[in-house]
């Protein structure tokens, strides 16, 4: 039986009433508030269990199983979600977490699952690095196209057509790529955007891609669109993007991208299996 467990919660309320249910049943619970807390005390303590939330404040959910799993001190550490949303499942299922219940459950739910793997011995699926991103841009359709694209490959991947979504998200999300069009349709501008994001330490090293989403017949329509695009594309630069990779195309966007991930990152995008 597992002697201690830690659970990862923001809500307090809901954190206090699953560590008085599972100290009932003779769980020695602990509880934090966010993924550093949590992260700092499996470095110093003995747990035998992580149980956490995904979004929380200062590390998500994500980036506290990514630094989990990238520690040999820590890798073997098993870890139940709670999430109710499919897009995180199918997210941590890529990383090898087959472990979830949902927000709210009943916690006969909870303590099935938690037997299920002290049973196993606390093993879990082979963990598997990936990348979360998030896309911004104006056109819904070309938003749709690629998010549809970079779901066949490893990651979390979110997208956003205006600026107060697009912010929210990357602050929610703390994205390792931003896929950002030269336009937005709250006419918000992407250079300012960029500059924004470089101007905080937590999104020095986010490697921030712009693309065009205006495809080249009704950009030639109006002359002043392809002037429009490329003063946009030189102000994104100058305020910290990294690369611009030209108008959307289906055909070429993935292998684009795994040749800057070959050289950024060293690694290229890797199919989910």
């Amino acid at each position: 039986m597992f002697k201690r467990i830690l659970l990862a919660e923001d809500d307090r309320a809901s954190a206090q009433r699953v560590k008085n249910q599972l100290e009932h049943f003779g769980y020695n619970v602990i509880t934090v508030g966010n993924g550093r807390q949590a992260l700092d005390i499996i470095l110093s303590e003995p747990v035998d269990l992580l149980i956490t939330d995904v979004v929380m404040p200062e590390m998500d959910g994500v980036d506290l199983y990514l630094a989990l799993k990238q520690d040999e001190r820590t890798a073997h550490l098993p870890v139940i979600i709670i999430t109710d949303k499919q897009m995180f499942k199918d997210s941590f299922a890529t990383l090898g977490v087959d472990h979830f219940v949902p927000k709210a459950s009943d916690i006969k739910m909870l303590l099935k699952k938690i037997h299920d793997i002290e049973k196993a011995g606390g093993a879990q699926a082979e963990f598997n690095e990936y990348r979360k991103i998030l896309i911004g841009g104006a056109d819904r359709g070309v938003l749709s196209r690629m998010q549809g694209l970079l779901q066949e490959y490893r990651g979390l991947v979110s997208v956003a057509d205006n600026s107060m979504d697009l912010a929210s998200k990357v602050f929610s999300m703390a994205p390792h790529i931003i896929l950002l069009d030269v336009r937005m349709r709250d006419n918000a501008l992407p250079s300012e955007l960029v500059r924004s994001f470089r101007a905080l330490n937590s999104f020095q090293n986010t490697r921030i891609i712009i693309y065009c989403s205006v495809p080249v017949d009704q950009a030639a329509l109006d002359p002043s669109n392809l002037s429009v695009i490329e003063e946009e594309v030189s102000a994104c630069i100058a305020a910290g993007a990294n690369k611009y990779i030209g108008r959307f195309s289906p055909l070429t966007f993935i292998d684009i991208l795994q040749k800057m991930e070959a050289l950024s990152f060293g690694k290229e995008f890797a199919p989910s299996t």
